[in-house]
């Protein structure tokens, strides 16, 4: 798949459908799962209604057809003591960070090398200012993890996830440090992160 052109938009709630339907498939369900599922479900629902909205929700499209999810938390709109604690120690309030949910939900777009392009391009288009993204695989997802590294995210720590008792690796991208200058308007360039649920 070469040059595919990807873009965003806010979930819609005719595609809720879809959506919990990506998140019931099986490369997807082992990495979402337990209380970290039912949680992920509830703040959909919430995000649709719009009441209690825990985050923002948006799907991508390649070449115009629906086929990843992400969930974005911003921290800089959030008290420092309502985080999770394994957060709480890396924020830096001077800047303006988020963590990132990602996944593929569409089989026919695993292994088209479009993670990073998907993030580079979310990134630039939704959230252009932003200073540092937080991303926390399970450390049992090597395949996540290696792609994350390779990306530029770096290990900060590991913690066991109030969502599902296991190790999780708590990764850093700074993204301020990737960002140049376009005469004539603001640009940023991103080496990018990967989907979670990559296969």
């Amino acid at each position: 798949m070469s040059h595919p052109q990807i873009t965003f938009a806010p979930l819609q709630p005719e595609q809720e459908r879809l959506v919990l339907q990506w998140l019931h498939k099986p490369h997807v369900k082992e990495w979402f799962h337990g209380a970290g599922l039912q949680n992920t479900i509830q703040g959909i629902a919430s995000f649709i209604s719009g009441n209690e909205k825990r985050f923002d929700a948006w799907v991508a499209y390649c070449d115009g057809i629906p086929f990843g999810f992400l969930i974005i938390f911003e921290i800089t709109k959030t008290e420092v003591e309502v985080l999770d604690s394994h957060l709480v120690k890396w924020v830096d309030r001077g800047k303006e960070s988020i963590t990132l949910d990602i996944l593929i939900g569409d089989e026919n777009y695993l292994g088209k090398g479009l993670a990073t392009p998907m993030i580079e391009e979310f990134i630039s288009q939704r959230y252009p200012t932003i200073d540092v993204v937080f991303i926390d695989p399970e450390a049992s997802n090597s395949r996540a993890i290696h792609v994350y590294e390779k990306a530029g995210f770096e290990k900060i720590d590991n913690f066991i996830a109030s969502w599902h008792p296991v190790t999780h690796v708590l990764m850093r991208k700074v993204v301020a440090i990737s960002r140049v200058n376009v005469p004539g308007a603001e640009y940023h360039s991103f080496k990018g992160i990967a989907g979670k649920c990559l296969k």
